[in-house]
């Protein structure tokens, strides 16, 4: 709570420091006769949110006895104890508007829910509203606690066990709505599958019946509840098995009954393409094929297999060989197939702009300072050389290759000059061959 921790104070002789001492701007205005350097001190101390924090309320002798409560813990409990001591002195601490500002209203919003930016809470309601909630007239504007946390004292640091608490709270909250949501559609599925004879008999009337369908459907969510236990949690459960449910459908309308096998055998295939679909084209924010990630896949599963049995790695020719796929074709994929990495994600822990991939990616589209150099020392040997050439022989070279103007061909710089499209190839030929013997050019050639 001393002034040298909220404006980082790096002096080591301050005497604030080194005494701790609380009213800092009394001790200057007290010793200014002693030393003149207090003087200039005092008219900081004046503009200092330290000293309004303690004008305004915000800080005051009894966060003091606390800190020196804190302190002697400190010293007694071991080390193991010091976070819990911490966290429980930080929620015993005077923090929300109804204890800095001792609000007798105990329904209030604010204190309920422990609102922690309570003026932002009441800044969409007008004042008959707010006062009706909280049961006073106190403007927010001119507020105290408002003036605490725009000048710096009160931030979202103090509130750290408040805010955690809230997040699990609401992820608690989403997790309980989604599982009673699958508990709900689970109890909505048949408890019995179909016989293999009762699915011939549907299957026989599915073309025109419609009510033969739906029977067929209700009967085989189960199997898309199962298949979809078995993918990865990359998209949310209850949309897996939407998509589920349409190869589902679909597999209704193409399945022949008089090919003798299960339905659920070929519905099987239509369910996993259609999750398979899903998770390609909702988990990435590239759209891969999802026959390309069902290889990858195989191929991913092969490669823990030949782990598991030789405790090594595959080599690309045994990889092959296993699949019955061309070694190009599995680089192809698993390189297509591969997760992508954001350029802005951190490649440290540390709070560091530069701690970036974008910082260390090389642009390939920008001159490195060596090469910048080089195409600054060619311009200028050029532009020296051409001050050897007459003034027909420069206008040749300087309007072929573009320098200071746009690029023509010989026909129309003969046109401009006068002359023919072979003349002009030769004062350019000629041009080239003295520039070339220039000592600047030159120069450039030697290594």
């Amino acid at each position: 709570m001393f002034c040298f921790k909220y404006n980082k104070c790096n002096k080591l002789d301050c005497p604030v420091k080194q005494q701790k001492i609380h009213r800092c701007w009394l001790y200057f205005e007290k010793n200014a006769a002693l030393n003149p350097e207090y003087k200039k001190q005092i008219e900081i101390c004046k503009k200092c949110n330290y000293k309004l924090g303690w004008e305004i309320g915000l800080i005051s002798e009894k966060l003091f006895e606390e800190q020196k409560e804190e302190i002697f813990i400190d010293e007694l409990i071991p080390n193991t104890n010091l976070t819990n001591t911490a966290s429980e002195n930080t929620q015993n601490k005077e923090r929300f508007c109804y204890e800095v500002m001792k609000c007798n209203n105990i329904n209030c919003p604010v204190r309920k829910q422990q609102i922690i930016k309570c003026f932002n809470y009441f800044k969409s309601r007008n004042k008959e509203e707010k006062e009706k909630i909280t049961s006073c007239n106190r403007d927010c504007d001119n507020c105290f606690y408002k003036s605490g946390w725009d000048i710096g004292l009160l931030s979202e640091d103090n509130f750290t066990d408040i805010i955690e608490r809230k997040k699990i709270k609401l992820k608690k909250q989403n997790q309980y709505k989604n599982n009673i949501l699958i508990e709900i559609y689970m109890a909505e599925l048949a408890k019995k599958p179909l016989t293999h004879e009762e699915e011939i008999e549907l299957a026989k009337k599915i073309a025109g019946d419609k009510k033969a369908s739906e029977i067929f459907l209700l009967a085989n969510l189960k199997l898309v509840t199962r298949i979809a236990k078995k993918f990865s949690n990359k998209i949310p459960f209850l949309d897996l098995i939407q998509e589920g449910n349409i190869g589902l459908i679909k597999a209704i309308s193409k399945f022949d009954y008089r090919l003798g096998y299960k339905f659920s055998t070929y519905a099987a295939y239509w369910i996993k393409y259609y999750m398979q679909k899903a998770v390609s084209e909702q988990s990435t924010s590239i759209s891969i094929p999802c026959h390309l990630i069902a290889v990858a896949n195989k191929i991913k599963l092969h490669i823990q297999k030949f782990e598991e049995e030789l405790s090594r790695p595959p080599t690309l020719d045994e990889l092959s060989d296993i699949l019955s796929i061309s070694k190009d074709k599995i680089i192809n994929i698993l390189n297509i197939t591969k997760t992508p990495i954001s350029i802005y994600s951190k490649t440290s822990n540390e709070d560091d702009e530069n701690e970036t991939l974008e910082y260390y990616i090389e642009d390939k589209n920008s001159l490195t300072p060596e090469e910048a150099y080089l195409e600054k020392q060619k311009i200028e040997a050029v532009k020296e050389a051409l001050t050897t050439l007459n003034d027909r022989q420069r206008y040749v070279v300087e309007n072929y290759y573009g320098i200071n103007c746009d690029e023509k061909n010989l026909a129309e710089i003969g046109r401009e000059e006068n002359i023919s499209r072979e003349r002009v190839r030769q004062i350019l030929l000629a041009s080239l061959i003295k520039l070339s013997k220039h000592s600047s050019i030159i120069s450039l050639q030697q290594p």
